[in-house]
């Protein structure tokens, strides 16, 4: 099995890569603009308002990052872009002829491109969540941090995300024009919201929209997100690696 070397093949490849500038530049950046939120908005409005709702401060630090801020939204759309740049490398540098010339399985390599956009992908969500973590603590919430409710929503985004991996590695695969895909991802976000208001069972085949449910965390919502994204990971794999075993590089 040489998917080990595969994968550690591909993250070395990334290295001095851009990626790392938006791995580190998104959660950065977030950490930054729900600061501000904080800072303006806490104490005369957001504190007395979660109160009333029965909200903890990091109830509602949660609550604006992903519905406010957009990261429920967006979080889609990034992975996109991840998964364009981990393929745009090969098609850039004419990979493809030689990686598929050594003596590894083309399934290997399909799913070690996989598991690289899951790893930075994972990664970006962790400091994501470590920069509301450090907001909380640098504003000065009055209650304790519940580890608990954050390490469900790390890993409510970890499954939920997982579709859009899938879709956007089979994209990525296919395609020379990096625009694609992320052209198609940015059409995803957007659509998606409407399909949730208009039609909530179709919502639920589409993994654009698996990041909303777990606005609440809320256990109906958070089961849609965990099979949604688990189930539509593994279609749309196999129908990836089929494809790809077949598609002519050479």
């Amino acid at each position: 099995m040489k998917l080990p070397i595969l994968i550690k093949t591909e993250l070395s490849k990334q290295r001095r890569g851009f990626i790392w500038l938006m791995i580190l530049g998104i959660p950065l950046g977030t950490t930054m603009a729900m600061f501000l939120d904080m800072y303006i908005r806490y104490h005369d409005y957001l504190y007395v308002k979660g109160q009333e709702l029965g909200f903890t401060s990091w109830d509602i630090l949660l609550r604006e990052n992903h519905r406010v801020l957009g990261w429920g939204i967006f979080l889609p759309l990034f992975i996109a872009v991840i998964a364009t740049i981990i393929h745009y490398t090969e098609f850039e540098e004419d990979n493809w002829k030689k990686l598929l010339t050594l003596p590894v399985r083309r399934w290997e390599v399909y799913i070690s491109k996989l598991i690289t956009i899951v790893i930075f992908s994972f990664i970006m969500i962790a400091l994501n969540s470590l920069g509301l973590v450090l907001v909380g603590k640098v504003i000065g919430f009055p209650e304790a941090i519940n580890y608990r409710l954050y390490g469900e929503y790390i890993l409510y985004q970890y499954v939920a995300i997982l579709g859009v991996v899938a879709l956007h590695n089979f994209l990525s695969s296919h395609t020379k024009n990096v625009i694609i895909p992320v052209v198609i991802g940015f059409l995803g976000i957007i659509v998606a919201p409407g399909v949730l208001s208009k039609n909530p069972d179709l919502a639920k085949l589409i993994p654009y929209t698996y990041t909303y449910y777990i606005n609440n965390l809320n256990v109906g919502n958070s089961s849609i997100a965990l099979y949604g994204g688990i189930i539509s990971m593994i279609l749309i794999s196999v129908v990836g690696i089929l494809s790809f075993n077949k598609k002519d590089i050479l």
